[in-house]
């Protein structure tokens, strides 16, 4: 959504000369053009107006309306300047201040202060990860395809379509269905949804009362405004109510929606643990219905009008598309090959490049600053940036502005670009949130369109810019004709793979990774993986890599960022998966990144490293900042690179890029790593008839040997909480191998199974005996977790090797289809929400021709592997010699905690020791006080160190606070606890959810509540530990402890802020949890 001053009415301004300045004035920018638009007004079209402006006067100007003046600039130079978020922030325009009377504090709208703008920002960013992405991409193609159904209906009729109508009815129902559940079905409507009607009016209303004329009646305008939002705040209660009946028909346990609505309802902030309030979760639907749609229909309109003047470009498209999708005239797109379509994907970058549909952003001095070296700007004054004019600054461009050319954007000239020279989506932290979501969708519907037919110009069409807050080509109509399989082929032949409009040249042949190298890692060699991610993708990844380097034989270890703060190991390599949030590090990176940047020469000698940067190219002045700044300093501090940096960009092919970085790793890895002894062995002159072997070991081998497991045996299980508790937890103790020991805080991995019910239900959905005997064969290289090369049972496979209680991926869903023999059930597959809960078991039950559609090697595919889950050891080895303690909560549907809650006396287990963070560790010894903080099994770590204080005699002050249900029912290990706070070993803090009073429902609360005694303990240099849940209970610690702070210390927020990360630097702060992003 644009925030520009300069909103009107549709077509092009016939503006042949610019209205002359007015008389120099005594005023501080009295050195920049001042013209007075008062007698004549905005005009028709105030966006080209203000860009004809630009022309006569230069790249800054002031434009003087009814008394009140605006300032405009168009320039890379200064806007570079003013893209400083240090200097500079959003400013609200009088057009976005009028927007704001129907869409509130939403997330475009609000002021910078506003309480509600952090909080929507902080809770609704999740659902524009990367992660989120691939889950929407099944609803944004059951949407395209609506556009294809109708273009179909045209072509067969040889009639033209409406492109900026049907954009727009794309647009609107993808986000109503993607972020909403909610269905506007625009494409059985032969006009517009009224929603759509009533947005354009208040938008209109918006830029028109910007430019009114002081005594004006404008009662019958105002009084229509209203109607018209009162009208959206209606279709956005019927949104909202849809998902509130839907909620509550769900059936019990089944998995809400984790869209923009669900987390609007449901979501709450992580440092306060308050939700959305209801109006403002109105402001925010509207806000995006509008702003979800509004713009990216314009950029796909004015993408098609390009594509229809210049045949070439389109070829190109169409030769990309056809390549990657061959002759069929209706592919099923996979969401990786989006980013693929490189191309496709520079048309619309070029397109919004010479019409951004958000033609301008405000933007404002924190302080009293000066721009330019010459113009002095006060911190009141706000400065309109005119895109359109910015993006035809010859200074970026080069001379031949006006030229639509999709090679600017390609990788090598976007890489000698400035950052600040293309801003379509505004910039800093206040740009748009959804920009990934918009490319994603347009890429899409352009290649699909481009693939499936010839684009025909029979009206001659000259463009004319309609502007409505947005811009877009007014009366664009072309008439789609069918391609053929022939006009696919001649297209593929027609290009050579060379052609100088292409996003990249061709892939060379070259041999296969890890060609003639061992197969496997010397014994010993280790691997550590660290992260930096605020909502998911790098852990992701950094668990990706780590169970490809345990298939080498490596032993690894999976970190965040933070954990190795001050120094890194020489003993291992060191593999680091990283991103960059508004240029800065993630949440889990702040401390190493600013250990590294202060680091003394030859602070990383003898560190082995590769890093693997992630990142949205969307972001242009920030993309890669983190990881490239990572990969430098490490480099300058005397570190040896393992591999060359490698860049995915999250908006183009992140899965390729993974893929050719994991393919180097293990080829490094063993290059530097390999066991010589680990060589393949040359064929035989003369091969017997037939090879004899063997079958040694069981079918878990495999497994076993790709983790490091070992076996375990466990002595005592029983129940923690009370019977018929909502959230039961149970006690496990294990009985550990000789020779195997832990530490005080170590965690145990322990590799699950499989419910007998669930491993039945699965082979009668699959058409499978469960004695049924397989023999599995690896067709590729590397190791695997499944039995190869030897006789297993289907009841074996299904219950140790195969996850079967996971959601379905988009990617799986997609599998399902392909495999389908039944056309109508194929379409329902693919059409499935991106919001659906069901398994491939649930989806292959759900589809009974599927059954003998799927062979094995289909399946093995398919289904992931299973993997060891992690817990906390609840012991002290002191305590519990040669035993481990568990406590696990289970979680509905959960794998691994269902498995542990079955497990009985006498059972045997495949588990190992997993070490924890040194800097989590509390000696029993030290008289420092302490501050433990934990809720639910969060207690295990805390109960070992309370064992090794009560053992040791420690009586110095110990507090526990740890969040429950209720004293009754879920205060695990009670007695024991009690009878530790009665030794003087700690004085317990219990926060009961269920019986707030006196102190409050959650941790953080009665953390609050006691505020004095907690600042007295950390004056007197209290360490603080935390366990639990890292996406809301840890945020709420953390606020909580800058509370205490600000109410004891004084000072800002920042104030605090500093404070806390001082506390962390220096190890007195520490957190073992499940990272927040």
């Amino acid at each position: 959504m644009t925030d520009t001053p300069l909103l009107s009415t549709e077509g092009r301004a016939a503006t042949p000369s610019a209205p002359p300045p007015a008389p120099a004035a005594r005023h501080p920018l009295d050195t920049i053009p001042l013209v007075d638009i008062s007698a004549t007004g905005l005009g028709p079209s105030p966006l080209q107006q203000a860009m004809e402006l630009a022309r006569h006067h230069g790249p800054i100007f002031r434009r003087r309306l009814h008394g009140r003046d605006a300032l405009f600039v168009s320039s890379l130079e200064l806007v570079a300047e003013l893209a400083d978020e240090e200097r500079f922030a959003k400013g609200i325009s009088p057009t976005l201040h009028s927007v704001r009377e129907f869409a509130g504090d939403g997330l475009f709208t609000a002021y910078n202060d506003e309480p509600n703008w952090a909080k929507a920002h902080d809770i609704l960013m999740p659902a524009f990860a990367h992660g989120s992405m691939r889950t929407y991409h099944a609803a944004m193609l059951r949407v395209a395809r609506r556009v294809v159904e109708r273009w179909d209906r045209h072509a067969a009729a040889g009639a033209p379509v409406e492109v900026a109508d049907d954009m727009t009815r794309m647009t609107l129902d993808t986000i109503g269905l993607v972020g909403f559940g909610f269905d506007f079905d625009s494409f059985t409507r032969e006009t517009p949804h009224p929603f759509i009607d009533s947005m354009v009016r208040c938008l209109q209303w918006s830029m028109t009362s910007v430019g009114r004329a002081p005594g004006g009646d404008y009662r019958a305008v105002d009084e229509a405004f209203r109607a018209d939002t009162d009208y959206l705040a209606s279709v956005v209660d019927e949104v909202i109510a849809a998902r509130t009946a839907s909620t509550s028909t769900r059936a019990a346990g089944q998995r809400g929606a984790d869209d923009l609505l669900g987390l609007m309802l449901t979501a709450r902030h992580p440092a306060d643990q308050t939700p959305l309030d209801p109006a403002n979760i109105r402001n925010q639907v509207i806000t995006f219905l509008i702003a979800g749609h509004e713009t990216t229909s314009g950029a796909l309109s004015f993408a098609l009008y390009h594509l229809l003047k210049d045949p070439l470009a389109l070829r190109l498209v169409q030769r990309e598309v056809d390549e990657l999708w061959g002759d069929d005239p209706d592919p099923d797109p996979a969401f990786e090959d989006i980013g693929r379509l490189r191309f496709t994907r520079q048309v619309l970058n070029e397109a919004l490049r010479l019409w951004p549909t958000a033609p301008a952003f405000t933007r404002q001095p924190r302080a009293d600053t000066v721009v330019g070296g010459r113009y002095p700007l006060a911190a009141d004054q706000r400065v309109t940036v005119l895109i359109p004019m910015l993006h035809r600054d010859p200074a970026a461009w080069g001379d031949n502005v006006e030229l639509f050319d999709p090679t600017r954007f390609t990788p090598e000239a976007e890489q000698e670009r400035s950052p600040h020279a293309y801003k379509p989506f505004g910039t800093g932290q206040r740009a748009c949130i959804g920009r990934q979501f918009a490319l994603h969708e347009a890429t899409m519907l352009l290649g699909l369109l481009a693939h499936r037919y010839r684009l025909v110009d029979q009206a001659d069409y000259r463009l004319r810019v309609k502007e409505t807050l947005t811009l877009k080509p007014d009366g664009l109509t072309l008439t789609p004709r069918p391609r053929t399989a022939a006009d696919r082929r001649a297209n593929r032949s027609l290009f050579a793979p060379a052609t100088a409009l292409a996003a990249q040249p061709p892939a060379a042949t070259t041999p296969e990774p890890g060609a003639g190298l061992p197969r496997r890692v010397r014994q010993g060699t280790g691997a550590l993986l660290l992260h930096g991610s605020n909502y998911g993708t790098c852990r992701e990844l950094a668990h990706h890599l780590a169970d490809e380097a345990t298939a080498l034989g490596c032993a690894t270890e999976v970190g965040a960022l933070d954990a190795y703060a001050g120094e890194l190991p020489t003993d291992r390599p060191v593999i680091i998966v990283a991103a960059s949030y508004n240029g800065k590090p993630t949440d889990d990176a702040a401390r190493f990144v600013r250990w590294l940047t202060d680091a003394p020469a030859g602070a990383a000698r003898s560190v082995t490293y590769a890093v693997l940067g992630v990142g949205d190219r969307n972001w242009a002045d920030t993309y890669q900042h983190v990881p490239a700044h990572v990969d430098d300093r490490l480099g300058a501090l005397g570190a040896t690179r393992l591999l060359p940096r490698a860049e995915a960009d999250a908006s183009g092919e992140l899965a390729d890029t993974v893929g050719e970085f994991t393919s180097g790793l293990r080829a490094a890895l063993l290059e530097r790593y390999g066991d010589p002894a680990a060589t393949g062995q040359d064929e035989p002159a003369a091969r017997p008839g037939y090879t004899v072997a063997e079958v040694r070991g069981g079918p878990l081998d495999a497994l076993v040997e790709r983790h490091g497991l070992t076996p375990m045996t466990v002595t005592e299980a029983h129940d923690l909480t009370a019977p018929g508790h909502h959230k039961p937890k149970r006690f496990l103790r294990l009985d550990l191998p000789a020779g195997t020991g832990y530490r005080t805080g170590d965690h145990l991995a322990l590799l699950p199974a499989n419910a007998p019910e669930a491993v039945d239900r699965a082979a009668r959905a699959l058409g499978a005996r469960p004695d049924t005997l397989l023999d599995i064969r690896a067709t590729r290289p590397g190791r695997t977790s499944l039995p190869v090369d030897r006789p297993i049972t289907v009841r074996e496979l299904l219950t140790h090797h195969l996850e079967l209680g996971a959601r379905a991926t988009p990617d799986q869903r997609a599998a399902l289809a392909a495999h389908h023999p039944c056309p109508p059930e194929r379409a329902a597959l693919t059409a499935l929400s991106a919001d659906d809960p069901s398994t491939v078991i649930d989806l292959v039950e759900a589809n009974p021709a599927l059954r003998g559609a799927l062979p094995w090697p289909v399946l093995l595919d398919l289904l992931p592997p299973l993997r060891p889950r992690h817990y906390s050891i609840s012991s002290a080895p002191a305590g519990h010699p040669g035993s481990a303690d568990l406590m696990v909560s289970r979680q509905v549907g959960g794998v691994g905690s269902g498995y542990a809650h079955r497990l009985r006396p006498g059972e045997r287990v495949w588990a190992r020791v997993q070490p924890c963070r040194d800097a989590f560790r509390l000696d029993p010894t030290d008289p420092t006080p302490v501050i433990m903080v934990a809720a639910g099994t969060g207690l295990a770590p805390f109960r070992a160190a309370i064992a090794d204080r009560v053992a040791a005699g420690q009586r110095t002050p110990a507090l526990l606070y740890l969040g429950c249900d209720a004293p009754d029912t879920d205060l695990l290990h009670a007695e024991e606890l009690r009878a530790a706070e009665r030794a003087g070993a700690v004085a317990l803090r219990p926060a009961f959810s269920t019986r707030p009073e006196p102190h409050g429902r959650y941790v953080q609360h009665r953390i609050a509540a006691e505020a004095n005694e907690v600042w007295s303990l950390l004056t007197a240099g209290a360490r603080v530990r935390v366990c639990g849940d890292g996406r809301a209970m840890a945020p709420g610690v953390r606020a909580a402890f800058r509370d205490v702070h600000t109410a004891h210390a004084g000072g800002s927020a920042a104030d605090a802020e500093r404070w806390l990360g001082t506390l962390i630097a220096e190890g007195r702060y520490v957190e073992d949890v499940y990272a927040a992003g």
